[in-house]
């Protein structure tokens, strides 16, 4: 028994760091619940999993595979989706306030009506995704990638934009971090 337990730990040694990070036990309470407050969920398989209105706020999703998952309304406030792969996942009218994104994967992502107030998103891959109407007051966005992005009546104030990020994105009766409102792409 002691040796099996050495060579499994000998074994976790050797991947790669995230390989085997979530928790088995937080893995388990969400597909059953749907609440998983504070868990521990790096680099866990969710690909196309339904988890609508589900509460992972505070969780660490930090490279987890959340392809095509439907998110509708969920609870991601302050959760960590560092690295994540949220390519074309479902987050309409999800929170994510205080969320990392950092080199996250949202292309082609639905974010319509979300709340990402305060969100840390650099690195991060929006190309094409759907921010209609997006909260992105006081967030940070730099070195992120916004071609075709739709910012068609989302809210930037107070948000911190490295220079020329939204330039290929699409705002129409978009609220600028400045105040203003910009109509270029109605």
């Amino acid at each position: 028994m002691v040796v099996r337990r050495l060579l499994a730990a000998l074994i976790l040694a050797q991947l790669p760091l995230g390989a085997a990070a979530w928790e088995a036990s937080d893995l388990t309470r969400l597909r059953t619940s749907l609440a998983c407050t504070g868990c521990d969920l790096r680099g866990a398989n969710l690909l196309r999993s339904d988890l609508r209105a589900a509460t992972l706020s505070g969780s660490n999703l930090g490279g987890a595979d959340l392809y095509y998952a439907i998110l509708i309304g969920a609870d991601l406030t302050g959760a960590d989706l560092s690295g994540a792969d949220l390519r074309g996942a479902n987050l309409f009218h999800a929170r994510l306030d205080a969320a990392r994104l950092d080199g996250a994967d949202l292309t082609g992502a639905n974010l319509a009506g979300a709340s990402l107030a305060g969100a840390e998103i650099t690195g991060a891959d929006l190309g094409g995704a759907n921010l209609f109407a997006a909260d992105l007051q006081r967030a940070t966005i730099a070195r992120s990638n916004l071609a075709q992005a739709s910012l068609r009546r989302a809210t930037l104030g107070g948000a911190r934009i490295e220079a020329g990020a939204l330039d290929p994105a699409l705002l129409c009766r978009t609220l600028m971090p400045d105040g203003r409102h910009e109509d270029r792409n109605c």
